[in-house]
């Protein structure tokens, strides 16, 4: 709790107390006894008054009195106010005999009131004469027992008497009050309350004499006692603060002891509730009583006197130095005199100061920079401080206390704006010398720590460096000081400081101070200006005598200590801390010793410092570079690489291993300071030289060369590189080794592996680097000797496939082909003369896979060699169909006949003739020969040679070839090694079969006839090969099979298509097979389909295991370029063929996609292999596919066979979603669709799922901290930076395949695009269901190239018009996927659909045809009554866009026509919220339909197919679930109550609020309300059932006053019924909005509703008296919820009338219960009423309320039980009167309660006890009795 809370809460922890001792059961006999005999004299005074009833003079005397209080009611004007006072006056003493006032409550009532400020002061005069009879008559002691009764009017009178009627009043004070002394006490605080007004002005003629009076009143009670009444007014009425302080000032004693704090304040709780009151005071809003109070502390409150408590001047200086921020001098002027003294000399002050106030002053501004608030009052402090920093005598001390927890306070409360505006602005004034003194000494204390401490405070010592450098980052820190002096020097103690952390023990323990010093060194050295590095002239000789210079060779930390005036760093925990400021003296003394001289000392060496010489220039560089380099050296040699002498050092483990867990970390540590070192580096002159130079080369050699670690490779070669080219503190010797770079490159070789493909654009940079530094050649030659390693194949295709990586990279870069020639030749030359297959298979997947600019190329080498005369024989090779299912699901196995070496042979020569043929031909295929064909190459350039020594020929493209024979090569191809084999007759022998496969192509592709027979031999052989080839893992001659039989494909597919003998020869995949006739064979056409039918399993099993098998991966582009370019040869096998390949590739996709989620979404830290390019080839393959099967028109299943078991499908799980595709093949699909488009279109959606998928998994990944640390700043970078790369390219080829979808059919791409949506997202098909989702389904129709919003939702109502039964189409379009979608939730997709891409102008170019879409359903709305709901969303949506865009603000018929539509459509959905629509269950109603559409689901569907018991498990896959199926299991269509409330709701939250945007027209409004009013809003009402959202409908139609007319007649006959307060919390709320507005649009009606309440009983025969009296208080609890409803003073101008009719009420019977809503309307009117309005019935109220409690107090109410209900309500009305504190009533609190300090204490008796106390006395008593009574006592 704040200390304003202490302060303000005051009076209720008073009023609590007087509770809890009223109710303690556990007081003391003599209490008892005491407050028995108490409440015994409540009757004195009845007595008194019964003893006179048998006089008949008396009774004569009461009836003179009671008549003439009658005659009050008939008075009119203020004469007849005189007369009735004068009358009632000698009545009075007429019987003069009598000491007691008959009716003296009704008469004090009456005087009360004639003493309202608003009579003349005739009036007040004649009423005083009254009152002082009256007091006169009664004596004392019954003035004291009847003290409430006669003050309720004497005592508010003060402040509004008439300046010639106060004398008169305040001598009834002096007269009559003042002798009763002691018994004044309960009443003290009031009567205080009652004269301070009387002292608002200082030269009123009744000033002094209040004074006197005031002066009087403080005699009669002890002084502690009177000034706690005091300090009690001061808090709770800031209107008499002025009148307290007037008085203070001339009666308060001086206090200057102890003995008199005793005397006049008393304990310790007057003396805190006094500090309370002042501070209190001191926030007041007017300077007056700032000043007034002020002049109080410093008149008799000093500081050196002690008086105050630490903790109570601590809350003195909180409230004190807010006054600061009122710019006010006369304000400052006497706060300055309070804090510093009165003193003359600037030296005394600053002694008083630091004595009396520094640490209590202190403590205030700590507690207001820690406290939480909001954020208005945070920035309070530092405005604060800046206004104590014009007078430093109080700023300097305070600021540098508070200066550290002011940082803490601002990095706790965040980087707020304003509150860093303000303390920009503080920080602006704090002299540079104390802002990084008190930095320096927080660093120098916390870094590197000492060992004693290190454990306990780690953590804070790491929050003091962050708490530096969130300063250096927060503040603008531009001064020339700052710059130029200080922040060279905490750079320069940094740096020395990271030196020596490495001498600690624990330095794995300091890591974090150790990351946290380089990161605030890297934020100072880029702050520093240039010229701090630059070296200027020295001083004169006499400036160096005068100045203290820095010597190098000197330790820079005791320079920079000296400096700042700070010894050696003192280690002191926190705990130290809160002991020594705990050990402090708690009472008066508020000096402390350690905070003088600390402030002293530092004031002086600010203002006697010695001059110090700066540290600059090379001075400054040098002693950075030395330190940086000192830690460098020892850090790699001690934590990152194993030391030369294991002996010495840290003992890390082998390899480091006992740091695995902390490497992160020293990674990033070493990067930081190698960064800082590169940047000190580049200011360092060409003359500087350190001696850690040549360790300095050593250190980043060993990173570079012994670290396996990336981030230190990278930080060492990255300083290393740099550092050479700016030529310092290197040693560049080492570039003349070649060992050196050597081993450099191995590392960076390393990191090129294919497991780490995210980081290769990096290290390629590295590399780059490491060139431009090293000499000529050296780093082309190190690559080249990677390239021929010798005896290792597996090491050498990797530095094959990693040179690959560094070629392709290495594209952007300037003469990267000259630069790498050598090795880029020795790539070429793996196909020249004598290269291994792998060599081969290594240099064609260099040219296609990372070649992208085939003109680098520029000779091409490749020779073959060819053998024959080999022996060898039969054998046979079994391969099962692993990959494959069949129709069955029986299991095959196919035999591949091949032929085994016998013998070994020489096959140099075989090689040398087969290599000779294939030499005329182009090697690389159709890519490679198109590029070179597409660009004319200059026989003068380096390409046109590169070529040239390449093929081996003089020119390209006039190359020819030799003829060879077929069947030779047939067995060449067939013919393995033998198991015998040595390895290099092995490859040897691969080499002959791969020229034998080019040979083959040749022949094939360029003899213009072939006969049949040869291309039926040619193509088995070729495929059988092709499939041994894939599982013996033979990757070198399958691409060169592929060739082959693509080209016997070609010639087969042109041969089965021919009309006539002899044939046209398609194209091949190479450019060489042209289309030239072939002539010389003579075959038949069922020969070539027979030839493909039998081939046509074998092929298809080949490509299915070569696109899954994972060692096949490296030919998968080779694979997909052969399928593709097959295509046109396979169009008469679409389901044989087309649709296994598709299936495949999806199959492939979706595996992929999620291993890549796996790898890099899920777990980034595991070790992985990911080929990047295989989704992107798996991803053209499909476009291609689906392209081919969309597009090609000639496209049938001729080829097809009867049989088709044998047909095999890719194998995969039952839950994919390609299942339903594989039954075209082998289910009862297979007919189902004729035309191979409508089967592809049917299984779309299931297609596009796998493709949005791939969207997804190629987003940019998230991330935890706990990841991102675990990999690295430098990996995580990399692997984002390669992944972003990747991610760009699928994501550009998705693109383009929904761009080529949508053209080819783009009803169908809609569709499944939304059948996708439902199924991933089903609870959007609630309509109120608010879910979060991931909207990537939209965002790819949005985003479509080529798409747009015309589009998009022309295609989805067309769709629903397609699927709607009876609506006209001018022509139907066949739906594929029958029964998948319904028309309402297509409707509901094209909502959402609208609503998200917020394009206000297309939906303009749309109205026409949404106009023409719901005119048409809207003409048959009894058809389509479960489509209007959906209708109307979706208008709404359109329209609420339609009215953003200006044409239709212009376009006033466009306009016109969308509102009359938009209100049909409204009254439509009203009827059918109203149930008026149709009488017959219509949502049950059976539907119609044709027989064109059997499986068609519309709007008129039922739901008695709804399964009763849905599961709660739906299937996310389209190709088995149904968005039918699952909208039918929504709430809204299976029950028609829910249907209705989701259409109320909408109707509430999103049509009524915008009904003047979406309709316009007021009348049409009024309209579209009235049925909703008739047909829902008033049904509802006037049923016993209430709905929430009906009433939340006539809320938003109240926020339209000119609506009102609709809903009047239900609302009011709602209000008038007596069920109405019959409802919750929620419900009147809203009845409350809609009561305040109907009031306020219809103000006559709170007279209507006032002529309700009536107190005369019912003229009627038949009257029931409880009826009347429960109507009477029905009415008044009516207007108490008007009232309520209504604002702040809305109905002051029917107060009067309320008033009256309240003084009514009053008047009946007690016993009835309206007593209780009477007092309950009372505590409205405090809350809705303001006080000025109520001061003339504050007289009612209070004798109300004492009458009420008096008849409890002094009748026996234990045969009144129904009256405890009012008396409860009475108890809640005094509450609420307390607890609100206000200033009319605080007169009158007295009477009830006990307001004053004697509630903290025992309460004397002197004096009337309130009320309260006395009502508490009578129940306990009864209570006693009762006990006693069962007791039997």
């Amino acid at each position: 709790m704040t200390d304003n809370d202490n302060i303000l809460h005051i009076p209720q922890k008073i009023f609590k107390k007087i509770g809890l001792r009223n109710n303690t059961p556990d007081s003391d006999s003599v209490d008892s006894n005491s407050n028995m005999d108490s409440s015994s004299e409540l009757y004195d005074s009845q007595l008194r008054e019964q003893a006179f009833q048998n006089d008949p003079r008396f009774r004569k005397y009461v009836q003179l009195v009671e008549k003439n209080l009658q005659s009050f009611d008939a008075v009119n004007e203020w004469a007849d106010i005189i007369s009735f006072l004068g009358r009632l006056l000698k009545s009075f003493q007429a019987y003069p005999q009598f000491p007691v006032i008959p009716r003296r409550q009704l008469v004090a009532k009456r005087l009360a009131q004639c003493l309202n400020p608003g009579f003349p002061a005739g009036v007040h005069q004649k009423t005083l004469e009254v009152y002082a009879f009256i007091l006169k008559t009664i004596g004392a002691d019954q003035l004291v027992e009847d003290l409430p009764l006669w003050s309720i009017g004497i005592f508010p009178f003060v402040q509004f008497a008439a300046t010639h009627v106060k004398p008169q009043l305040l001598a009834l004070f002096e007269q009559y009050y003042i002798p009763l002394r002691g018994r004044l006490r309960p009443a003290l605080r009031g009567l205080i309350i009652a004269l301070l007004p009387a002292l608002e002005e200082e030269g009123s003629d009744c000033f002094d004499k209040v004074v006197a009076l005031l002066d009087k009143l403080s005699e009669t009670v002890e002084l502690p006692f009177f000034y706690s009444c005091m300090w009690l007014v001061m808090i709770n009425n800031p209107t008499l603060r002025i009148p307290s302080l007037n008085f203070l000032l001339r009666k308060l004693p001086k206090i200057v002891d102890k003995e008199a704090v005793a005397l006049v304040l008393g304990e310790k709780e007057n003396v805190s509730l006094m500090v309370r009151a002042f501070s209190i005071t001191l926030e007041d809003n007017q300077i007056l009583v700032q000043r007034g109070i002020l002049e109080l502390l410093v008149q008799n409150f000093q500081l050196k006197h002690k008086m105050i408590p630490h903790e109570d001047q601590v809350i003195l200086m909180r409230s004190a130095f807010g006054i600061v921020l009122r710019k006010d001098m006369s304000l400052n002027r006497r706060l300055y005199a309070w804090l510093l003294g009165t003193e003359g000399s600037t030296q005394a002050q600053v002694t008083y100061f630091s004595m009396y106030a520094e640490r209590s002053a202190t403590q205030a501004v700590r507690g207001m920079l820690m406290q939480e608030a909001i954020s208005e009052t945070q920035q309070r402090p530092y405005k604060i401080l800046i206004s104590l920093m014009d007078k430093w005598e109080l700023g300097q001390p305070i600021v540098n206390n508070i200066f550290i927890d002011s940082l803490n306070s601002l990095r706790i409360r965040g980087t707020n704006p304003e509150i860093m505006q303000s303390a920009n602005m503080w920080m602006e004034m704090v002299e540079p010398y104390l802002i990084f003194m008190k930095l320096f000494e927080l660093l120098d204390t916390s870094f590197p720590g000492d060992q004693k401490t290190l454990n306990k405070s780690n953590m804070t010592h790491l929050d003091n460096m962050r708490l530096v450098e969130f300063t250096v980052q927060s503040f603008k820190l531009t001064d020339d000081e700052i710059r130029h002096v200080h922040f060279p020097m905490i750079l320069a103690a940094l740096s020395k400081k990271l030196q020596e952390s490495l001498k600690s023990p624990s330095f794995i323990e300091l890591l974090p101070q150790v990351s946290e010093c380089i990161s605030l060194m890297t934020l100072l050295l880029d702050q520093l200006p240039e010229s701090m590095f630059m070296n200027r002239s020295s001083p004169s000789l006499d400036d160096q005598k005068e100045r203290k210079l820095f010597r190098p060779d000197s330790n820079v930390l005791d320079y920079i200590r000296e400096y700042y005036g700070i010894g050696q760093p003192q280690y002191i925990s926190k705990d130290d801390i809160d002991k020594d400021r705990d050990s402090d003296d708690d009472e008066g003394d508020l000096s402390s010793s350690s905070n003088i001289k600390n402030f002293q000392d530092i004031h002086q060496q600010q203002q006697q410092r010695p001059e110090f010489e700066i540290i600059k220039g090379q001075v400054l560089v040098k002693e950075i570079g030395k330190n940086l380099i000192s830690f460098i050296i020892d850090f790699v040699n001690s934590y990152i690489v194993l030391p030369e002498n294991l002996q010495s050092g840290v003992d890390v483990g082998a390899e480091g291993k006992h740091l695995k867990h902390i490497e992160d970390r020293l990674e990033r540590i070493l990067q930081g300071a190698c960064g800082i070192l590169i940047k000190t580096a580049a200011h360092a002159d060409a003359s500087l030289k350190l001696k850690q130079e040549s360790q300095l080369t050593t250190v980043l050699l060993k990173c570079c060369q012994h670290v396996k670690i990336f981030g230190v490779v990278d930080a060492g070669l990255s300083t290393l590189t740099q550092l050479v080219k700016t030529d310092r503190f290197i040693e560049k010797s080492f570039l003349s080794r070649q060992n050196h770079i050597k081993a450099i490159m191995d590392k960076l070789w390393g990191f090129l592996s294919p497991s780490m493909p995210l980081i290769h654009i990096r290290i390629v940079e590295l590399i780059w680097k490491l060139t431009e530094v090293v000499h000529k050649h050296q780093i082309e030659t190190i690559l080249s000797n990677y390239l021929i390693v010798q005896d290792n194949y597996a090491e050498r295709s990797m530095n094959y496939e990693k040179f690959g990586i560094l070629w392709q990279l290495s594209e952007h870069m300037p003469d990267s082909s000259t630069t790498f020639s050598r090795p880029m030749f020795l790539m070429l030359d793996l196909l020249k003369d004598g290269s291994s297959p792998v060599d081969r298979r290594a240099g064609e997947s260099w040219i296609r896979c990372h070649l992208k600019n085939y003109v680098r190329l520029l000779e091409p080498f490749i020779s073959n060699i060819c053998s024959k005369n080999i022996m060898k024989q039969p054998a046979q090779y079994n391969v099962k169909w692993k990959y494959q299912t069949l129709k069955k699901k029986q299991e095959k196995m196919t035999s591949i006949d091949y032929s085994i070496y016998l013998k070994p042979f020489d096959t140099d020569i075989i090689d040398y003739m087969f290599s000779t043929l294939i030499t005329l031909i182009n090697f690389g295929g159709l890519n490679i020969l198109k590029a070179f064909k597409s660009h004319n190459v200059d026989k003068d350039t380096t390409s046109a040679k590169f070529i040239q020594s390449f093929l081996g020929v003089d020119s390209l493209p006039q190359m020819s070839f030799l003829d060879a024979i077929v069947m030779i090569a047939i067995r060449f191809l067939e013919t393995e090694p033998n198991k015998t084999a040595s390895a290099t007759s092995t490859a040897s022998i691969q080499i002959i079969q791969i020229h034998v496969a080019d040979l083959l192509y040749l022949i094939i592709s360029k003899l213009d006839y072939v006969n049949m027979k040869l291309v039926q031999l040619i193509q088995t052989s070729a495929l059988y090969k092709l499939l041994y080839c894939i599982h013996v893992h033979n990757l070198e001659l399958q691409q060169k099979l592929l060739h082959l039989i693509h080209a016997t494909l070609a010639i087969s597919s042109a041969t089965a298509q021919q009309k006539e003998k002899g044939h046209r020869r398609g194209s091949s995949i190479d450019s060489s097979v042209d289309n030239e006739s072939i002539s010389g064979i003579n075959v038949s056409k069922n020969d070539a389909i027979l030839l493909m039918q039998a081939s046509s399993d074998i092929l298809v099993k080949c490509a299915i295991d070569a696109l899954s098998l994972p060692e096949n991966r490296s030919l998968l582009q080779h694979w997909m370029d052969f399928l593709l370019a097959a295509l046109p040869y396979l169009k008469h096998a679409f389901r044989q063929m087309i649709i296994p390949l598709i299936m495949c590739v999806c199959h492939q996709i979706s595996e992929k996609s999620q291993s890549t989620a796996i790898v890099i979404h899920e777990n980034p830290t595991a070790c992985f292999s990911y080929a990047e390019n295989d989704m992107m080839i798996f991803l053209t393959g499909l476009e291609k596919l689906l392209m081919f099967g969309l597009t090609e028109r000639v496209l049938n299943d001729d080829w097809m066979s009867h049989n088709s078991d044998d047909f095999p499908i890719p194998s995969m799980p039952d839950t994919s979603g390609l299942v339903l595709l594989g039954q075209v093949l082998h289910g009862e699909e297979h007919g189902r669709y004729e035309k191979p488009r409508d089967i592809l279109l049917y299984h779309l959606p299931s297609i596009l799922q796998i493709l949005v998928h791939v969207w997804k998994v190629f987003r940019k990944p998230q991330w935890d901290d706990k990841v991102i640390q675990s990999m690295g700043d430098a990996k995580v970078n990399a692997i984002l930076l390669g992944f972003s790369r990747v991610s760009e390219e699928v994501k550009g080829k998705l693109d383009v395949m929904f761009e080529k979808l949508l053209k080819q059919s783009t009803p169908d791409f809609v569709e499944g695009l939304t059948e996708i949506f439902f199924m991933e997202n089903p609870m959007f098909l609630e309509y109120e269901q608010q879910v979060q989702s991931n909207m990537v389904i939209l965002d790819i129709l949005i985003n479509t190239p080529s798409s747009s919003p015309q589009l998009i939702i022309s295609t989805l109502l067309e769709s629903i018009r397609q699927r709607t039964v009876g609506s006209y189409q001018s022509k139907r379009r066949k739906i594929l996927r029958q029964g998948k979608l319904t028309d309402t939730s297509i409707l509901r997709f094209a909502e959402i659909l609208c609503e998200q891409m917020n394009k206000p102008d297309s939906i303009v170019l749309l109205w026409p045809i949404i106009h023409s879409f719901a005119k048409d359903y809207l003409s048959q709305a009894n058809a389509y009554k479960i489509f209007l709901p959906g209708l109307m969303r979706f208008l709404t949506v359109a329209l609420e866009e339609l009215g953003k865009s200006d044409t239709y603000d212009q376009d006033r018929r466009m306009r016109k026509d969308a509102q009359e539509l938009y209100q049909r459509c409204i009254d439509y959905c009203i009827l059918i919220a109203g149930k008026s629509f149709d009488q017959s269950l219509w949502m049950r109603r059976a539907a119609v339909y044709d027989d064109a559409n059997p499986d068609d689901s519309s709007s008129v569907h039922t739901a008695d197919s709804v399964d009763p018991q849905p599961s709660s498990d739906i299937v996310r896959n389209v190709s088995v679930g149904n968005v039918s199926d699952i909208e039918k299991k929504a709430s809204w269509k299976s029950r028609e109550d829910i249907m209705i409330n989701q259409i109320n709701q909408y109707l509430s939250n999103r049509v009524i609020p915008n009904l003047r945007q979406l309709i316009g027209d007021n009348d049409k409004i009024n309209s579209v309300l009235n049925n909703l009013v008739y047909y829902v809003i008033g049904p509802s009402l006037k049923s016993k059932s209430k709905n929430l959202i009906l009433l939340n409908q006539l809320c938003e139609m109240a926020r339209m006053p000119f609506t009102y007319k609709t809903w009047r007649k239900e609302v009011w006959d709602v209000f008038l019924d007596n069920r109405f307060f019959y409802m919750g919390s929620t419900t009147v709320k809203k009845w409350s909005y809609i009561i305040h507005v109907a009031l306020s649009i219809e103000k006559e009606r709170i007279s209507e509703l006032l002529g309700r309440i009536t107190t005369s009983p019912s003229s009627t025969f038949f009257s029931n008296k409880e009826l009347e009296t429960l109507n009477r208080s029905l009415s008044l609890r009516r207007l108490s919820f008007v009232i309520l409803s209504g604002a702040m003073d809305q109905y002051v101008p029917q107060l009067p009338v309320i008033q009256e009719k309240i003084v009514d009420l009053l008047k009946l019977d007690h016993g009835e219960m309206i007593h209780t809503d009477i007092y309950l309307f009372l505590r409205i009117l405090l809350v809705r009423i303001s006080q000025k309005h109520l001061m003339n019935f504050w007289p009612v109220l209070i004798t109300e309320l004492m009458r009420l409690f008096n008849s409890f107090i002094y009748d026996d109410f234990q045969d009144r039980p129904e009256e405890a209900q009012i008396a409860l309500a009475g108890c809640k009305f005094l509450d609420l009167l307390c607890t609100l504190e206000l200033d009319t009533f605080q007169i009158y609190q007295w009477i009830f309660i006990r307001d004053t300090v004697e509630t903290l204490i025992k309460p004397r008796n002197e004096g009337p006890l309130p009320i309260m106390d006395l009502l508490s006395e009578k129940i306990s008593s009864q209570t006693m009795v009762k006990s006693w009574t069962v007791m039997g006592v």
